[in-house]
């Protein structure tokens, strides 16, 4: 199917093309859900853009060479490749991973990257700005998923989620790692809007 061939893509090895055609193929089913349901997929479909936006961004700085070396260290095995009809009930168990656990042994390799030095600086604003998003996000999330939670319970777990990739201390190329991994599994997390839309257009 080609949205599982998308998203396989955009979680093993992202790039802002699979971003694109992935968008291309999450539309369609949007727009076959009644329109009092199309909240979960207007969200997919905001995160795959400033995914997307993120990872332009990033490949704009680095020779190819390099963009593909970063890429495809981003296998998100470590996460789980669920199939898309788990998703509705697998989705609270991984996102809530996202929250408890910290970065993977996979990611910390990112660190041997050396070159992603040399656009640091150039880079700053775009990782502001994303981290302001992805704040923004998990804050959305947590309310969802943990609604009983206190402001200041969700903003201590969300600033220690986000602190290796403000902190100063943190290796560039693990601020970019972890900004990716928090895309993707935010993305991933997203979809589950997805198994109904697939029941509604077998059903038509």
């Amino acid at each position: 199917m080609e949205l599982e061939t998308a998203l396989s893509q955009v979680l093993a090895c992202p790039t802002p093309e699979g971003l694109w055609q992935l968008r291309a193929d999450l539309l369609p089913l949007a727009d076959n859900l009644p329109a009092g349901q199309r909240k979960d997929a207007v969200r997919s479909l905001e995160i795959a853009r400033e995914f997307h936006g993120y990872l332009a961004e990033l490949r704009s700085k680095m020779t190819a060479r390099e963009y593909s070396q970063l890429a495809s260290r981003m296998d998100v095995g470590s996460v789980g490749m669920l199939a898309l009809q788990d998703l509705l009930t697998e989705r609270e168990h991984l996102l809530k991973s996202l929250f408890m656990g910290g970065l993977s042994e996979g990611l910390m390799v990112l660190a041997t990257l050396q070159y992603v030095k040399a656009w640091e600086a150039e880079l700053a604003l775009t990782h502001d700005q994303a981290l302001w998003w992805l704040f923004e996000e998990l804050w959305r999330l947590s309310g969802e998923f943990r609604p009983q939670m206190a402001a200041g319970e969700r903003r201590k777990l969300i600033d220690a989620l986000l602190a290796p990739a403000r902190s100063e201390e943190t290796e560039p190329a693990l601020k970019v790692a972890l900004l990716l991994h928090l895309f993707q599994v935010l993305l991933l997390g997203s979809l589950g809007w997805v198994a109904l839309a697939w029941e509604r257009m077998s059903d038509g």
